[in-house]
């Protein structure tokens, strides 16, 4: 049976192209409009299409439990926020996603929100006030001040929602959460409440990370270690003067009853004062004869501390005799509970010092100076010398930390922490990369409670009370007054009325609200009325930074658990940080912080000088990272051109580019300038599609699969495999593998090679042949663009709609309801296309080419001269295809003719293409010895420059010290530039 098809025809459920028939004439050819412009311009391209797409509805989630549900929440930037690369790069992981999802059927939940960031939030309007008003928040009171922060919240917090609109990042809007909203509010105070009944959430005194700029105690994250090398100056708030570290200080304390002295080194002397023994280490003979011998505090009238023997002591460090100070330093807290040490603090929450007579109310670091001085007179200060140092920096103030003991709020996280250990265990919970699996167990190994308390006025203020009768007192967690003095009665036995009730001044650790933000979000406490929560919790995916696993993922987890009895995700990715194109932490102390606006819209070396200095002027960029940021910027964009203009598709698709899987994502300006380029030549190619189906002439007869070309059937094998390789990989999340093969496809496949290769065809008598290119051009773009949608929303949405087709070929009205968003191409549709023997001749035949284009190129024969090539080869299956397709080859490479195995008097320069063939180009001219011999000292200098290239990078890559401290990331960078030029060798040899 004769049977006809259709080449391809896109099904309007399926959006994929099949096998049937299709009668095809130019009556039934549909041209789209078109383009707006002769190039690229992501300005007009991606204006006003997000807010059309959103007033559409078109990102909002349904509630109907017979579809696949897909569910993800956008980890809340905090309110105060601006967009950086690290929230562009972690949206459009996200956003890739869940529009990959949507277009593959299911029903996406993708829930945006903001987070009320107490501790930044606070600061910022505290300087608003000062510089407005010159006031701060203890002239207005707390109530005034929370009032001024909700106005700042009204009037600036939804600058990086916005952002995130530009970014093209399609979030359901209409389910926006913000966690200070009334509804977040009652979960947070709920999920308090319970733990507490349940006895998990306790008060104690305890050791705790306290900044005396904020007033407040300060999560782990919040605490940068920054490493002191050297004796540094540092400016601090409420200080005239810079103050100095990096210095070790030896002193000695008198033994009591002795002549002997035991000498003690410290980086901080004036926590000396809250010293209660000094510590040795048991094995160390230097001091075993001072067993249950004390010594005299030199500050402290007539009072001796006892010499204790512990193996935590570093016999190497120092003088291996240590001072405890258990209530300044969170190691010598756990020594002194080890050995029943009293605390005595010596720091109070001002920074100021207390409970000693002489240094009484000074501040701390003027303290030091006086008291080294008073150190060295009474002849106890031994030494003073450079030191190696970490110095714990709060990260929103710039103050350096103090640890002091205060009685906070703590979650027991001992039992919680066993379930999130079996969670991950049981593959309950997976978390993608696994090398992070490890660090998981580290989180849920540590035995160390979480303090839930800051001495913050902006956030949500803990729903306990202290209650009194008399000189008796209890806590109780409860909604309001009235429940605590009822709850209140039943402890004391006694009246309500009787009861005294206070509520704590404090706020919850923003990551406690956080922490239970999954389900929070989606109804949670009242959950049983929620349809949110019950079709999309708990949610399929969590992706976030592997930088706060500990901090949130992990307290996501254990809330989740214990609060809902699920987990809260089904899988956790994690991705990396960003750098720059040098491998470098983006960083203000660094100056190579690039904000992805300027990206999008480009911006000039001026404006970003500009820029810097409005940053350094409002205070956000110190005098020493405005320096470093003038000196980045100038060493790495030009002057002339600044960051050039990239749009948001280049730099979606740029970010993406990257093993967002590993620990740091390189981003590199001028590669997402390049990815601009290739949108332009997606558009060129539209352009050139449009033109070539308006050359179509009029047939009568059908076009049928046999109709394809050589390079048509190869092409269509190529998009065959780059669908499986993206479909393969994005469901592992190797989104670098899935751009890479889509970019190699579209832009050297397709528009280097197929373009070029269909124009003969559209020139050609046999007018089959440019029907056939014609199908071949509007299967690969439409099939192309559709996987490249998820990376590149605006140009693919611009495109698709204008890819000239046949009448049959539907494709998608976005204008239309019932088809909300683009179809993804599935592998099993595209697996008849795959063929492996065409794929093996076009690769020797496109090797051929590019071996003549290098051979005319090396012997400077210019494309006016049409050399005729000679091809000696015993392999017949590439005779018989080279003879197919020479109108193509001599198209591509500029030639007159091929031949084959024949010899004539012509004179001829040889390049190898493999074991079995040579490739022979025709040298034309007067003067045809000098260009051998020219062609050939070139090739000779640029064989042995590349030889002394490689030898240098080899020893250099194998040296044992590059191995050890060279980053993973950089070697796998390295090897892979050692790779190419071992091609490009190999390239060069065969010319020879």
């Amino acid at each position: 049976m004769n049977t006809m098809f259709i080449l391809y025809k896109i099904n309007k459920k399926s959006c994929m192209y099949s096998c049937k028939r299709l009668a095809t004439s130019t009556t039934n050819i549909l041209v789209k409009e078109n383009l707006p412009a002769t190039a690229y311009r992501p300005e007009i391209v991606e204006k006003n299409k997000y807010d059309k797409w959103e007033n559409a509805g078109l990102f909002e989630a349904e509630n109907c439990s017979n579809k696949n549900n897909f569910s993800i929440i956008l980890p809340p930037p905090n309110v105060t926020g601006k967009l950086h690369l690290g929230h562009a790069l972690a949206c459009t992981i996200q956003d890739v996603i869940v529009r990959r999802k949507r277009s593959l059927g299911y029903n996406v939940l993708w829930l945006p929100g903001t987070d009320h960031a107490g501790i930044a939030t606070q600061s910022i309007v505290e300087k608003y006030l000062k510089s407005k008003e010159n006031i701060n928040r203890y002239d207005i009171g707390r109530e005034k001040f929370i009032e001024e922060v909700w106005k700042w919240r009204e009037k600036h917090g939804d600058s990086i929602t916005e952002q995130l609109r530009t970014l093209g990042c399609s979030l359901d809007w209409s389910r926006q959460v913000f966690t200070m909203d009334p509804k977040h509010t009652k979960a947070v105070n709920t999920a308090f409440i319970q733990l507490f009944h349940k006895n998990l959430i306790y008060r104690k005194k305890a050791l705790v990370n306290w900044c005396n700029a904020l007033k407040s105690t300060v999560s782990d994250i919040e605490v940068e270690n920054v490493p002191i090398n050297e004796p540094s100056d540092l400016s601090l708030p409420n200080y005239i003067k810079p103050v100095r570290f990096g210095l070790i200080y030896d002193f000695a304390y008198k033994v009591y009853d002795s002549t002997e002295e035991i000498i003690v080194s410290t980086t901080m002397p004036e926590t000396m004062l809250g010293d209660v023994a000094v510590a040795v280490h048991p094995e160390d003979k230097r001091y075993q004869h001072l067993e249950g011998k004390r010594v005299i505090h030199p500050f402290r009238t007539n009072e001796t501390i006892p010499i204790i023997f512990d193996k935590f002591v570093d016999r190497e460090f120092g003088t291996g005799a240590v001072k405890i100070t258990p209530a300044h330093s969170k190691v010598d807290y756990e020594v002194a509970k080890q050995h029943n040490l009293p605390l005595l603090q010596v720091i109070n929450v001002e920074g100021l010092i207390e409970n000693t007579e002489i240094f009484q109310g000074l501040k701390r670091y003027d303290c030091r100076s006086i008291l080294v001085h008073k150190l060295n007179e009474l002849g106890l200060m031994k030494e003073i010398k450079p030191h190696i140092m970490t110095l714990p920096i709060c990260s929103r103030s710039g103050n350096v930390i103090d640890h002091l003991p205060k009685e906070q709020w703590f979650l027991s996280c001992t039992e919680l922490n066993k379930k999130a250990r079996e969670c991950v265990e049981n593959r309950k919970l997976k978390i993608i990369p696994e090398n992070f699996i490890q660090n998981w167990f580290n989180w849920t190994d540590d035995g160390r409670d979480w303090c839930i308390s800051r001495q913050l006025w902006w956030g949500h203020q803990i729903p306990a009370y202290m209650c009194s009768v008399d000189e008796q007192l209890t806590w109780v967690a409860a909604t309001d007054e009235s429940s605590a003095k009822q709850q209140a009665s039943k402890h004391f036995n006694t009246l309500p009325d009787l009861i005294k009730v206070e509520r704590d001044t404090d706020v919850l650790d923003t990551w406690f609200s956080s922490g239970i933000y999954p389900f929070a979000a989606l109804g949670w406490p009242d959950h049983d009325f929620s349809r949110d929560y019950t079709e999309f919790y708990p949610l399929s995916l969590l992706a976030t930074g592997h930088d706060i696993l500990g901090f949130w993922v992990h307290r996501m987890v254990i809330l989740g658990l214990e609060l809902t009895g699920k987990v809260p995700f089904e899988k956790v990715l994690l991705h990396g940080i960003v750098c720059d194109n040098k491998g470098a932490k983006m960083s203000k102390s660094r100056g190579n912080v690039i904000d992805p606006i300027d990206v999008i819209e480009g911006i000039s070396l001026d404006d970003l000088k500009k820029k810097s200095e409005e940053m350094h002027k409002s205070g956000i960029l110190n005098k020493d990272e405005l320096k470093k940021a003038y000196s980045y910027h100038k060493a790495n964009f030009s002057a002339t051109n600044g960051i050039p203009e990239c749009g948001v598709d280049a730099l979606r698709f740029t970010l993406l580019s990257q093993d967002i899987k590993s620990h740091f994502v390189n981003f590199d300006v001028s590669y997402c300038h390049s990815n601009k380029l290739f949108c332009n030549k997606i558009w060129q190619s539209i352009k050139y599609t449009q033109l070539s189906y308006a050359k179509l002439k009029v047939i009568d007869s059908e076009i049928t699969k046999q109709d394809l070309t050589f390079f048509d059937r190869w092409i269509l094998s190529r998009l065959a495999n780059m669908v499986q390789k993206v479909n393969d990989t994005m469901d592992s999340y190797d989104f670098q593998v899935a751009t890479k093969a889509i970019r190699t496809l579209i832009y050297n496949e397709f528009c280097d090679i197929y373009l070029e290769a269909s124009k003969p065809g559209f020139e050609n008598d046999n007018v089959r042949i440019g029907y056939a290119h014609a199908h071949t051009l509007s299967a690969v773009l439409n099939t192309s663009l559709r996987c490249l949608y998820p990376f590149m929303v605006y140009i693919t949405q611009e495109l698709i709609p204008t890819i000239p087709d046949f009448e049959r070929n539907v494709i998608i009205n976005f204008k239309d309801a019932s088809e909300k968003f683009l179809s993804f191409p599935k592998t099993e549709d595209y697996v008849e296309w795959k063929n492996e023997i065409i794929e093996e001749q076009a690769e020797k035949i496109l090797n051929a080419v590019n071996l003549i284009r290098e051979l005319k190129g090396l012997y400077s024969i210019t494309n006016k001269v049409r050399p005729i090539i000679n091809v000696r080869t015993d392999n017949e299956n590439l005779i018989e295809a080279m003879k197919d397709n020479v109108d193509i080859i001599t198209h591509l490479t500029r030639a007159k003719g091929l031949t084959f195995n024949g010899k004539d008097d012509k004179t001829y320069v040889k390049g190898i293409l493999d074991l079995n063939t040579e490739i022979y180009v025709e040298l034309v001219g007067d003067d045809i010895e000098n260009a051998i011999t020219n062609a050939k000292n070139k090739l000779e200098k640029r064989i042995k420059k590349l030889e002394d290239s490689l030898n240098n990078m080899e020893e250099k890559y194998s040296n044992s010290n590059y191995l050890t401290t060279i980053p993973e990331w950089t070697q796998v960078r390295d090897h892979e530039k050692l790779m190419a030029k071992r091609k490009e060798l190999k390239e060069l040899q065969r010319l020879i």
